[in-house]
Protein backbone atom coordinates (compact mmCIF):
# COMPACT_ATOMS: atom_id res chain seq x y z
CA UNK A 1 0.00 0.00 0.00
CA UNK A 2 1.54 3.57 -1.11
CA UNK A 3 1.72 5.77 1.70
CA UNK A 4 -0.41 9.61 0.98
CA UNK A 5 1.39 11.06 3.36
CA UNK A 6 4.04 12.58 4.66
CA UNK A 7 4.42 10.75 7.39
CA UNK A 8 4.18 7.23 7.88
CA UNK A 9 3.07 4.69 10.49
CA UNK A 10 5.36 5.02 13.54
CA UNK A 11 8.13 2.60 13.84
CA UNK A 12 9.18 3.87 17.72
CA UNK A 13 7.30 4.84 20.55
CA UNK A 14 9.09 6.72 23.40
CA UNK A 15 7.81 6.91 26.85
CA UNK A 16 9.83 9.90 28.91
CA UNK A 17 9.82 8.49 32.52
CA UNK A 18 11.10 10.46 36.44
CA UNK A 19 12.11 6.81 37.30
CA UNK A 20 14.09 4.84 34.79
CA UNK A 21 14.77 1.81 37.11
CA UNK A 22 11.07 1.38 37.85
CA UNK A 23 10.09 1.69 34.51
CA UNK A 24 12.59 -0.19 32.91
CA UNK A 25 10.78 -3.19 35.44
CA UNK A 26 7.43 -3.14 34.37
CA UNK A 27 8.03 -2.33 30.77
CA UNK A 28 10.12 -5.05 30.81
CA UNK A 29 7.65 -7.69 32.23
CA UNK A 30 4.46 -6.21 30.27
CA UNK A 31 6.00 -6.41 27.54
CA UNK A 32 8.00 -9.99 27.91
CA UNK A 33 11.15 -9.38 25.11
CA UNK A 34 14.44 -8.49 26.14
CA UNK A 35 16.19 -5.40 26.10
CA UNK A 36 18.06 -4.39 22.95
CA UNK A 37 20.59 -1.73 24.51
CA UNK A 38 20.27 0.79 26.73
CA UNK A 39 22.45 3.69 28.27
CA UNK A 40 22.24 5.69 31.57
CA UNK A 41 19.21 7.25 30.49
CA UNK A 42 17.61 5.10 27.93
CA UNK A 43 16.27 1.88 27.76
CA UNK A 44 15.47 0.38 24.16
CA UNK A 45 13.18 -2.93 23.30
CA UNK A 46 12.80 -4.43 20.16
CA UNK A 47 9.24 -5.28 19.54
CA UNK A 48 9.72 -6.89 15.84
CA UNK A 49 8.56 -5.76 13.02
CA UNK A 50 10.93 -2.76 12.80
CA UNK A 51 9.10 -1.67 15.84
CA UNK A 52 10.89 0.07 18.84
CA UNK A 53 9.58 1.10 22.82
CA UNK A 54 11.69 2.80 24.37
CA UNK A 55 12.00 4.81 27.68
CA UNK A 56 14.16 7.86 28.41
CA UNK A 57 15.37 9.50 31.63
CA UNK A 58 13.19 13.12 31.73
CA UNK A 59 15.68 15.77 31.51
CA UNK A 60 16.66 19.44 30.60
CA UNK A 61 16.05 19.32 26.78
CA UNK A 62 13.03 19.69 24.87
CA UNK A 63 11.74 16.59 23.91
CA UNK A 64 12.31 14.46 27.00
CA UNK A 65 10.79 18.12 29.66
CA UNK A 66 8.27 16.64 31.08
CA UNK A 67 7.02 12.87 31.38
CA UNK A 68 4.85 11.69 28.18
CA UNK A 69 4.36 9.34 25.67
CA UNK A 70 5.87 10.73 21.91
CA UNK A 71 5.99 8.91 18.72
CA UNK A 72 8.15 8.79 15.75
CA UNK A 73 6.71 8.55 12.22
CA UNK A 74 8.73 7.18 9.35
CA UNK A 75 9.55 9.35 6.49
CA UNK A 76 11.48 8.67 3.33
CA UNK A 77 13.98 11.36 3.45
CA UNK A 78 14.63 13.65 6.81
CA UNK A 79 16.16 16.20 5.14
CA UNK A 80 13.04 17.62 2.52
CA UNK A 81 10.41 16.09 5.25
CA UNK A 82 11.82 18.31 8.22
CA UNK A 83 12.08 21.83 5.69
CA UNK A 84 8.43 20.89 4.51
CA UNK A 85 7.14 20.34 8.36
CA UNK A 86 8.78 23.56 9.13
CA UNK A 87 7.64 25.35 5.53
CA UNK A 88 4.20 24.30 6.77
CA UNK A 89 4.18 26.08 10.13
CA UNK A 90 5.13 23.38 12.62
CA UNK A 91 7.47 23.94 15.20
CA UNK A 92 10.87 22.36 15.67
CA UNK A 93 12.29 21.70 19.00
CA UNK A 94 15.87 20.11 17.15
CA UNK A 95 18.17 20.13 14.41
CA UNK A 96 18.55 16.46 12.71
CA UNK A 97 20.03 13.67 15.21
CA UNK A 98 22.87 11.60 13.10
CA UNK A 99 22.14 8.62 13.28
CA UNK A 100 24.08 6.59 10.25
CA UNK A 101 20.79 4.38 9.58
CA UNK A 102 18.04 5.93 10.97
CA UNK A 103 18.62 9.84 11.62
CA UNK A 104 15.66 11.92 13.48
CA UNK A 105 14.27 14.97 14.59
CA UNK A 106 11.62 16.02 17.23
CA UNK A 107 9.14 18.66 16.62
CA UNK A 108 5.86 19.92 18.34
CA UNK A 109 2.29 19.84 17.43
CA UNK A 110 -0.47 22.69 17.76
CA UNK A 111 -1.40 22.03 21.05
CA UNK A 112 2.61 21.05 22.60
CA UNK A 113 2.99 17.76 22.09
CA UNK A 114 6.31 16.51 21.07
CA UNK A 115 6.85 13.89 18.27
CA UNK A 116 9.87 12.98 15.80
CA UNK A 117 10.51 11.90 12.22
CA UNK A 118 12.78 8.99 11.91
CA UNK A 119 14.12 8.16 8.10
CA UNK A 120 13.24 4.72 7.27
CA UNK A 121 17.00 2.94 7.41
CA UNK A 122 18.09 1.55 3.93
CA UNK A 123 17.44 -2.35 4.21
CA UNK A 124 14.98 -2.07 6.91
CA UNK A 125 16.91 -2.57 9.74
CA UNK A 126 15.63 -0.46 12.64
CA UNK A 127 18.84 0.35 14.67
CA UNK A 128 19.51 3.06 17.61
CA UNK A 129 22.69 4.09 19.11
CA UNK A 130 21.43 6.14 21.87
CA UNK A 131 18.12 7.94 23.21
CA UNK A 132 15.47 8.89 20.68
CA UNK A 133 13.92 7.17 18.00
Amino acid sequence: MERQGLLGWPSWVGVVVDDLQRQRRFWGGLLGVAEDHSGPDFVSFKIGGGRTFELIERSGDPQYDRVRFQVAFEVEDIERAREELIDRGVESISEIFPDQEAPWAYFRDPEGNVFAIKQRPAGGSHHKGGIGP
